[in-house]
């Protein structure tokens, strides 16, 4: 996680305030919490379509409405990053949801480039 604390701290350099870079520090910390939560909706949702997200958001006991089925394609990594930040939530009570959703989209990153770098080995 160094690589990932070092990244969060020249980003935290950037903001002058105490509680964006307390923010950016809590959001870092989280990675690992989001980090099997995230692969697992990875493993769930290949192809994004309605039964693969209502399986995801069944597997994590989290209600789906119809509105989420309804995103366009384009769009449903936003309805997958909501449920990621949910369960997360429930994982963390009281941090703030843009905090989660910051710890959560860290989290893909890091495993998009740990996939990137695996396939390059490969």
């Amino acid at each position: 996680m160094s690589f990932l604390t070092s990244i969060v701290q020249t980003i935290a350099s950037l903001f002058q305030s105490k509680a964006s870079k307390a923010a950016l520090t809590k959001a870092a910390s989280l990675v690992t919490l989001a980090t099997p939560i995230v692969q697992q909706i990875a493993v769930l949702t290949p192809n994004r379509t309605n039964d693969e997200i209502a399986t995801a958001y069944q597997t994590f006991g989290v209600a789906l409405s119809q509105a989420a089925l309804s995103t366009p394609v384009a769009q449903r990594s936003q309805v997958l990053l909501d449920l990621a930040t949910e369960v997360l939530a429930a994982k963390c009570p009281g941090v703030a949801t843009n905090v989660l959703n910051t710890a959560v989209q860290l989290a893909v990153t890091a495993a998009q480039v740990a996939q990137a770098v695996q396939a390059v080995q490969a």
